[in-house]
């Protein structure tokens, strides 16, 4: 595999509708016969849209989504939206306000630093006790 093909997979949305396909499959406890059978397809085009070869993987979303029992723009997004009731402090919610702005490879390097300051803190803590 080349670094184009690498790449190719890396920014595919293929791939990555195969790949939520795949786990929310899995998580399920379903076969690809399984949800082969259940949409009217083969087995081979599941593994086909699993392998991020998308075919026509999209026009059958509605029909995954009610098998897996999620919302449909989980398979498009990764994620859905949900409004949770939470009550915040102002900081929190600046924090929140700040995080939202934030392009999706940025709200990972801050999660990632965050984890770093609460690991470092936990040490620290650990040290005095």
């Amino acid at each position: 595999m080349n670094n184009q093909d690498i790449k190719q997979q890396i920014i595919s949305p293929g791939n990555d509708l195969g790949q939520r396909m795949k786990i929310l499959r899995k998580a399920s406890g379903m076969t690809q016969q399984q949800v082969a059978d259940s949409l009217g397809v083969s087995r081979p085009a599941i593994a086909f849209w699993e392998t991020g070869r998308e075919g026509s993987a999209r026009k059958h979303i509605p029909k995954l989504a009610e098998l897996f029992g999620v919302d449909p723009e989980i398979f498009l997004t990764g994620h859905t939206q949900i409004d949770i009731p939470l009550v915040v402090s102002p900081d929190e919610h600046d924090m929140i306000g700040l995080y939202r702005m934030l392009d999706a490879s940025r709200k990972v390097s801050a999660q990632k630093w965050l984890e770093r300051q609460v690991k470092t803190q936990q040490k620290n803590l650990e040290k005095l006790t």
